[in-house]
């Protein structure tokens, strides 16, 4: 069983802006992104019939997968966290109690309005659990944090490590796989 997880294209967005679950559009690169996914798709031999293929509901989510099917579900588990009072706003301008209390209780601080990190990766446990229960392909268009969070669940590291390592690996428009036999990873590969 392959587990394919496409982050969403750029979005015109300043940076070190949050924005987990605003309905953000994707940015003007858009179509010449597209082209660089189909690549990705092709390298990676994804059968795009019968690969089961699922997208977040978010705008900047759905407009990839319509580029590249037109045969998909749309799953709300797979969104983004829910950054509550934290959407849309710099990071400099979040009081530095929140951003301490977040950053020394990573897991269970809960953003103000928004979700802690259990919270997401329960959410995106559910989804996953069912995934496998099928057993079959799936490719899955989401956001750095969700595959992030995916990740996580699928290997066992840790969420806070996996942050750390692969934050960065996991650019707009990457391609991330975890190959399963009987449970077992046999192939992982993290930001193409």
């Amino acid at each position: 069983m392959k587990l394919y997880f496409l982050r969403h294209t750029s979005l015109n967005v300043e940076i070190d802006t949050f924005y987990g679950q605003t309905d953000l559009d994707v940015s003007d690169k858009f179509e010449e992104e597209v082209k660089l996914i189909k690549k990705k798709i092709r390298y990676f031999d994804i059968d795009m019939n019968s690969t089961k293929v699922y997208s977040s509901p978010l705008k900047r989510c759905i407009k990839l997968t319509n580029k590249l099917t037109k045969k998909y579900k749309i799953d709300d588990r797979i969104k983004e966290m829910n950054l509550g009072n934290w959407e849309m706003k710099k990071m400099s301008s979040i009081p530095e109690k929140e951003k301490l209390d977040w950053e020394n209780n990573l897991l269970s601080y809960k953003i103000p309005n928004g979700e802690s990190n259990n919270e997401f990766l329960n959410r995106l446990k559910c989804f996953l659990e069912d995934i496998l229960e099928l057993n079959d392909d799936a490719l899955i268009v989401c956001h750095a944090g969700s595959i992030n969070g995916m990740l996580s669940l699928l290997t066992n590291e840790p969420f806070d490590k996996m942050v750390k390592n692969y934050w960065e690996l996991i650019k707009h428009g990457s391609l991330s796989l975890i190959e399963l036999k009987n449970k077992l990873i046999i192939k992982k590969v993290i930001g193409k």
